[in-house]
């Protein structure tokens, strides 16, 4: 890593040994509010870019470098504008070798879309036309879903609301109708080697509820597609590469509520990575049983922070300020990108 930060080693974290509670917190168990965003990894950023931009019809709201390896791209897409619980990431490192599916994976990510099975009908036909491996609609805890792959093997769930109790962002850029557009994250799927051992840590630890009906269903915060999860039991051990996932981030919504998680996690003998400037939210790091790494994140300040203008985000490479002395240094270093902007409007 070519400059010196303040920055712990996010990926030397410790996985947990067992699940025991050393101390027990006596106050009020803060809070996860739903999935934050989800950070991946693509072995090609340009075909990466291409694809979530505009097979996906994602916004790409920030192109900015990986802070703790700055010879890497770290690219952002989400909503319209950026919110919070929108974002699926992605780390660009060239030379990693291809993931694999196994205990300590994250298997699938789901995106949410609003229209009921309608909208999956307008992306079955489009992913027909740009060849993207998919399935049939399924019905999954009484929701229609699609899964598809991108071209890296990066296992995708489109996941269809009727409609939505909040106000969603689609972007202008989707390639079928605004009203089926991606409008935000909608679960996870996690594969371990002892889903006993996990299911009580999200449960005692995280606070997760269990759904009655199915021991592999999880929620958090106020439930609903956004913040869901599911546990699958695997004996073959998974690895982070290209067409994986390195780490999943759920949403708090301010500092003071990330510090009651630091608290809350050591407590229980959890180490943590302390809290991590990431100028566009604090983070905070931790391995859960069988060995995956989560992320909690504040919602703001947002990607304005670094001064970008809302109507022109993702469209040259923003750095938080610890890096801009060496722009020109970290410009030499990274590969060009071509990104052209949607400037249209979405299907009607």
């Amino acid at each position: 890593m070519p400059f010196e930060q303040a920055q712990p080693n996010i990926s030397a974290l410790p996985s947990p040994r067992k699940f025991v509670h050393l101390l027990r917190m006596t106050t009020t168990r803060p809070v996860l509010h739903g999935l934050h965003h989800v950070t991946a990894i693509t072995a090609q950023a340009q075909a990466n870019l291409d694809f979530y931009t505009q097979t996906l019809g994602m916004r790409l709201v920030k192109k900015t470098v990986n802070q703790d390896d700055v010879s890497a791209y770290h690219l952002f897409y989400a909503d319209a504008i950026g919110s919070a619980g929108s974002d699926l990431t992605f780390f660009d490192w060239a030379q990693i070798r291809p993931a694999r599916m196994g205990a300590g994976a994250v298997s699938e990510t789901g995106l949410r879309v609003l229209g009921g099975e309608v909208s999956l009908k307008h992306w079955v036909n489009w992913f027909d036309q740009q060849k993207v491996r998919h399935t049939g609609i399924e019905i999954i805890a009484n929701r229609p879903t699609l899964a598809f792959q991108d071209f890296e093997g990066q296992r995708l769930r489109l996941i269809a609301d009727q409609n939505s109790a909040t106000e969603t962002f689609p972007w202008h850029g989707s390639p079928v109708p605004l009203s089926a557009a991606i409008v935000g994250l909608g679960s996870v799927s996690l594969m371990v080697p002892d889903r006993s051992e996990t299911s009580r840590f999200l449960t005692d630890v995280l606070g997760f509820s269990q759904h009655a009906d199915d021991k592999a269903w999880f929620e958090t915060g106020p439930g609903g597609t956004g913040a869901q999860l599911r546990l699958y039991e695997s004996n073959y051990r998974g690895n982070d590469g290209a067409g994986g996932v390195h780490h999943v981030a759920w949403r708090v919504r301010d500092d003071a509520e990330l510090r009651a998680w630091q608290k809350h996690l050591e407590s229980h003998g959890y180490r943590t990575s302390g809290q991590v400037e990431r100028h566009y939210f604090q983070s905070l790091y931790f391995r859960i049983p069988g060995g995956i790494l989560f992320e909690i994140a504040t919602d703001g300040p947002g990607f304005a922070a670094d001064g970008e203008d809302p109507a022109h985000l993702g469209e040259t490479l923003a750095l938080p300020p610890f890096l801009e002395p060496h722009r020109e240094k970290i410009e030499k270093n990274i590969r060009p990108l071509f990104y052209q902007p949607s400037t249209g409007s979405a299907h009607e």
